[in-house]
């Protein structure tokens, strides 16, 4: 692909990784999600560097893997920005004296411990998502939320007070939908983005007031596209179910 990688793409290879069954993966990224918000910095940054140096084992590139925690650093940047809006409000609308204003401004600027410690179990988490997502396709995310429904309804409806309850699959597939949505959205992105480029002839020179005019642009022709595309996702599904229907019926 030219231009920049796209967040969470599949990405076809041999690697342990890709050979585990969705399930497991599943699993074991739920559990070290879990275990990364309870983790030390020192932990959690040295969970950052295994983390790349798997990746790099199992196909993907540094471009790639700079491509997953794009958006984590993105946010990061983000609350960075309104967490020193905030404390800079604050210096003002208090009676700072002159000793303590230095302290104040060190403050602002320089981000604390917890910020820190925030920002790098984010990166870690996107790293472990990225991993379940490029090597996992969405035909084995959907038979493996499916498979999860199924089970959990089958426990439930053994309940007294739940025998009636449905064992059709019906949030799973919607899950995987959902779930399979999240790359081919940035996909979109990145073709719009790279559209805007070569029409506007390389990069936007028309400073922070171009580049408002440029999002503005984007996300509206992304909002589009994205309705677009989701409608004629449900279009196959409706005529693949109806094509299912027609099936089991000429073998009754």
């Amino acid at each position: 692909m030219n231009g920049r990688e796209t967040i969470f793409r599949y990405k076809r290879g041999r690697s342990v990784c890709h050979r585990l069954p969705a399930p497991v993966k599943f699993a074991l990224m739920l559990c070290a999600a879990l275990i990364v918000m309870f983790l030390p910095l020192a932990a959690v940054c040295s969970g950052i560097a295994l983390m790349a140096v798997f990746a790099c084992a199992c196909g993907f590139t540094p471009k790639e893997q700079g491509a997953d925690i794009r958006p984590a650093l993105y946010y990061a940047a983000f609350l960075f920005m309104l967490n020193s809006a905030a404390n800079l409000f604050a210096l003002f609308a208090s009676d700072a004296t002159v000793a303590r204003v230095p302290a104040n401004i060190a403050d602002i600027v320089v981000p604390n411990a917890e910020y820190i410690l925030y920002a790098a179990r984010l990166v870690l988490v996107m790293q472990l998502s990225a991993l379940l997502f490029r090597t996992t396709t969405s035909i084995e995310i959907k038979k493996t939320l499916c498979a999860a429904e199924i089970r959990v309804r089958a426990l439930i409806r053994k309940c007294p007070f739940a025998k009636n309850l449905s064992p059709d699959v019906r949030w799973g597939k919607s899950a995987a939908l959902m779930i399979s949505f999240i790359p081919a959205l940035f996909e979109l992105w990145e073709r719009l983005n790279r559209a805007y480029r070569a029409r506007s002839g390389g990069r936007n020179r028309g400073g922070p007031v171009g580049s408002l005019k440029k999002y503005r642009i984007l996300l509206v022709a992304l909002i589009a596209l994205s309705f677009h595309h989701a409608s004629q996702k449900a279009q196959a599904l409706a005529a693949r179910e109806a094509s299912a229907l027609r099936e089991m019926d000429k073998r009754k």
